[in-house]
């Protein structure tokens, strides 16, 4: 699919052609909003960053949601302070307006994951620069750092370590291995989940749009019919549009929360459109 680079400018056309009266935002991390790092826990939020959110919070007609593999409180931890709807795991964990929720398939993981555990440990063993991320209602294997040369054999490996575990599931992310259960939750039922909770607190038209940088987002990106789908970095994607790096996702963010009257369409009467 041809894509086009989403700019503050194309986005002001848009929002001005539907009319929009609000936004919502769903976003990934690593990759979207912050730039990859050697570890999960390395990744680093600029300070410009969480001013943006910060000023999106606070106007009434935009609303930020973060969408993401990584666990509820590993997301809190990054972003503290900021009244942000949150989806985890993949959609398997939520938080919005205070509300907590854990789809339930999650509990059925945790039934399994002590196996799951079991089986990574010889894994981990076996490649040296393996991490196992425990994020309790998933796992993560990330091989980053593990020798290239390595690379083509790790995946058939980790199939065989965990063939005999059922009811789980093996996605490919960025250098990383997304073990979840199966069936389970996904970016699609994030977004979903997220948006019936957030967008009848909002003024309608509204515009969702999501953002993501991998194979797991591209499940978020079919999630709703009219949403503005944008794809981050290099690679194949179902999305709409493209940013070229997370640098250039917080610049937009950056500008849209500086500069917010450019997306609307003019004074006109939102309480007709609801």
């Amino acid at each position: 699919m041809s894509r086009r680079l989403l700019t503050a400018t194309a986005l002001s056309q848009i929002s001005k052609q539907r009319r929009v009266q609000s936004w919502i935002w769903f976003l990934d991390i690593d990759g979207t909003l912050l730039d990859m790092a050697p570890t999960p826990s390395a990744v680093r939020v600029p300070i410009n960053l969480s001013a943006s959110l910060l000023r999106l919070i606070q106007n009434p007609r935009h609303h930020v949601a973060l969408i993401s593999g990584r666990s509820l409180d590993d997301i809190r931890g990054l972003f503290p302070n900021l009244q942000l709807s949150i989806s985890g795991n993949h959609g398997a964990e939520y938080c919005w307006a205070e509300n907590l929720w854990v789809h339930n398939s999650s509990q059925r993981f945790l039934a399994t994951r002590p196996q799951v555990l079991d089986a990574l440990s010889s894994f981990e063993r076996c490649f040296p620069g393996i991490l196992i991320e425990d994020k309790q209602y998933s796992l993560s294997v990330h091989y980053r750092r593990v020798d290239s040369a390595l690379h083509p054999h790790l995946q058939d490996v980790l199939k065989e370590c965990l063939a005999s575990i059922p009811g789980i599931t093996i996605l490919p992310a960025k250098r990383c291995w997304e073990i979840r259960p199966n069936p389970g939750s996904s970016k699609e039922d994030a977004v979903k989940t997220l948006y019936e909770k957030i967008s009848c607190t909002l003024p309608h038209p509204i515009l969702p749009i999501i953002m993501g940088d991998d194979r797991t987002d591209e499940d978020a990106f079919h999630a709703l019919r009219d949403s503005l789908t944008i794809h981050v970095g290099e690679g194949l994607s179902e999305a709409a549009f493209w940013l070229p790096s997370p640098r250039h996702v917080r610049d937009l963010l950056s500008e849209i929360s500086r500069r917010p009257h450019l997306l609307l369409a003019g004074d006109h009467d939102s309480s007709q459109n609801r």
